[in-house]
């Protein structure tokens, strides 16, 4: 049975969920349509062949944030000792609904993770950085993975290219995605303390989205 810390009473960062039964309705049609079922099974596919070169049974994983958990399943069923960390008190709540045998389960806030250093095999951060604005925040957060990890660090984020940026000047959308140039994004990982061991892009020419693996430095 896990150890689940005490969770917090929801304060304001309970803004996106207002309780555990609305992370179920997200969790039930944030992926109900074809093409975004095809974009999700692609990005677990990759999640697994990560995990598959890089973790062994028992070794310990973050997830933060964890969301409504997509990945959860992925981890377990690599025999992953899993932690799922969310600054939303309902995902934790949830989280601790689906897995609470599994996994703990607790709220955190990524720009200040409440463990000591080195306290995890792997850290996991997807879908998160491409909505922070700036390098300044961004590197912050990934400052804060490379100190709780011993070793890696899977994350993800939305890297311009030249195709994506007429794409955005043909559709006018609203600014919820911050794009950064791959040179940029390469100080950022390295300021850290990381070094880029690998990407893929979730669909090359089409989507934006690209997944890193991550080494911490020695």
């Amino acid at each position: 049975m896990s150890d689940d810390p005490p969770l917090p009473e929801p304060k304001s960062y309970s803004r996106t969920w207002k309780s555990i039964d609305s992370v179920r309705k997200y969790a039930e049609s944030r992926y109900k349509h074809l093409d975004q079922r095809i974009v999700s099974l692609r990005e677990i596919r990759l999640v697994d062949r990560i995990l598959k070169n890089i973790s062994s049974s028992q070794q310990t994983l973050l997830d933060i944030p964890t969301g409504y958990g997509r990945f959860t399943q992925t981890f377990l069923e690599h025999d992953l000792n899993v932690t799922n960390a969310d600054l939303n008190l309902y995902a934790a709540l949830y989280q601790r609904e689906q897995h609470h045998e599994i996994a703990k389960s607790l709220v955190a806030n990524v720009f200040n993770i409440p463990f000591p250093d080195n306290r995890f095999d792997i850290v996991f951060n997807f879908r998160l950085l491409q909505h922070i604005k700036t390098g300044e925040k961004r590197n912050q957060i990934l400052k804060e993975l490379n100190r709780v990890t011993r070793n890696w660090a899977i994350v993800s984020t939305y890297i311009h290219t030249p195709l994506h940026s007429f794409q955005r000047r043909i559709v006018k959308r609203p600014r919820r995605i911050f794009m950064v140039n791959p040179e940029e994004w390469q100080r950022e990982v390295e300021d850290a303390g990381f070094n880029i061991q690998k990407s893929w892009w979730v669909f090359r020419h089409f989507h934006a989205h690209k997944i890193f693996l991550l080494k911490k430095n020695a």
